[in-house]
């Protein structure tokens, strides 16, 4: 992310595609609409969900020219009015197009003194009510949050952010083609460039947008996270978050990617054996490891500023955290998941799934009962008896027992993953939001339309 950007409009899929497709249709008049959405705030940032766009049409255009705009009062009004009578919204941001411009777009004098006026009659009429406002061209956008600091009114600048890279189109207010993501692309197609092979798989265009400051968040840097790391650098991702608290173990070795014996006997962390590795695979890119679990503060804001989280942790809380803070910061997500049962020393099940959520799609791990509540509560609490109860009472089966584990099945898992990740910004599949892999008489990888088609509709974690 731009470090002298702060504040991101976050859309979800497909929405700022239908925005532009509908906006645009007409390129010999502006149009306009207004979205609605939820503030949240972490640090000296600010993001905006937006949950629906409302679309004007017909009567509700005061005036309209391929030059100029304006909506009539009642339209508006009517907007305010549901606002100020929802619970779960706080942000109206209004949108409009200079169809006359191809490529480069600016709000014109006539939008900031328009736009200006109208924040400062919610401050006065309204308490709580952020504004914001985007200008679209035929390819570009510019967005801006107002403000009032030291009762002066301002505005700051705003970037949009979308659940996949190929729908996001380029911000007029920030350079295409910085130094350092041009050093790394301008030569990317070489020969003997490091990433090659990746553009000749890929395609150009795909490893730009992968290597375009693109930000992947691991939680969990185990066998199957290890493996997720070194599988994203080979693809071009060259911005990493690990985050994991667990030391490595010489138990781990079997199916720890970049780990050594010493740095097990050394106790060192998973997170920092991970980036070593990674950053001698190649130099290039940026590695940041944390030593914290998923629920501590800190975290939270670097899952925020992702553009994708993959989770591979082996428990129902850390997943439910994941999940919570990824739905409000509208970050899309991946879950990973492996399963080997053993009964009398001969293996019944050897499987495992791949979930990829985005904001948008109804469907999340609680719609899919992919979270058990019970099963958080046990690994929630530290108090003995608190846990000794809940196993005592039969609704929590057995104590953390130490499971098996192997690197072939973490390997495949991880490479399904990451395959699914690359999807999102090739589209060269249709998407599926959960896969299965078996290794059990036969070996078989399907989509489980039959549980996306059996999940709860009436979820109140995704059905928004």
């Amino acid at each position: 992310m731009p470090k002298h950007i702060s504040n991101f409009i976050n859309f979800k899929h497909g929405d700022l595609a239908t925005l532009r497709k509908r906006l645009l249709k007409n390129l010999n008049e502006e149009s306009a609409a207004i979205l609605i959405g939820k503030s949240e705030k972490n640090g000296e940032l600010n993001f905006f969900n937006v949950f629906e766009t409302k679309f004007a049409s017909g009567a509700d255009y005061h005036d309209q020219s391929i030059a100029f705009l304006r909506l009539n009062k009642k339209f508006v009004y009517e907007i305010l009015f549901e606002i100020t009578n929802r619970y779960d919204v706080d942000t109206i941001i209004d949108v409009h197009t200079h169809p006359f411009s191809t490529d480069r777009v600016a709000f014109s004098g006539t939008d900031d003194n328009d736009e200006r006026t109208f924040y400062k009659f919610l401050n006065d009429k309204f308490d709580g009510i952020n504004y914001g406002s985007i200008v679209l061209s035929r390819e570009n956008y510019s967005a801006r949050i107002w403000l009032t600091n030291e009762r002066q009114v301002i505005q700051k600048k705003a970037l949009i952010r979308t659940q996949t890279a190929p729908e996001n189109i380029h911000s007029s207010d920030i350079k295409k083609n910085n130094p350092s993501y041009k050093s790394q692309i301008q030569n990317i197609t070489n020969n003997s460039h490091f990433y090659n092979r990746g553009v000749l798989a890929l395609g150009l265009d795909t490893m730009r947008q992968i290597m375009d400051g693109q930000s992947i968040t691991l939680i969990g840097v185990g066998g199957i996270g290890s493996v997720l790391g070194e599988h994203l650098i080979h693809m071009g991702f060259n911005k990493l978050n690990l985050v994991d608290q667990d030391v490595l173990e010489e138990s781990n070795l079997n199916r720890f990617v970049g780990g050594y014996y010493n740095d097990a006997k050394n106790k060192s962390f998973k997170v920092d054996v991970v980036k070593n590795h990674l950053e001698n695979i190649n130099p290039n890119v940026k590695i940041y490891s944390y030593r914290n679990k998923v629920q501590d503060k800190s975290i939270e804001q670097v899952i925020a500023q992702s553009n994708w989280v993959i989770f591979s942790t082996d428990n129902h809380y850390s997943r439910f955290e994941t999940q919570r803070i990824c739905f409000k910061y509208f970050v899309p997500f991946i879950s990973v998941g492996v399963n080997i049962t053993v009964v009398d020393e001969i293996i019944k099940d050897m499987s495992g799934e791949v979930i990829i959520v985005r904001m948008g799609d109804r469907v999340c791990l609680n719609c899919l009962g992919r979270i058990n509540p019970t099963q958080i509560a046990f690994e929630e609490h530290t108090e003995k008896e608190i846990k000794e109860n809940l196993v005592s009472k039969g609704y929590v089966t057995g104590k953390h027992i130490k499971e098996p584990a192997v690197k072939t099945l973490n390997t495949m898992l991880s490479t399904i993953a990451v395959d699914m990740l690359i999807n999102q910004y090739t589209e060269r599949q249709p998407h599926t939001p959960i896969l299965v892999y078996e290794n059990n008489s036969s070996v078989s990888i399907y989509s489980d339309s039959e549980s996306v088609s059996n999940r709860n509709m009436n979820c109140h974690v995704c059905g928004f």
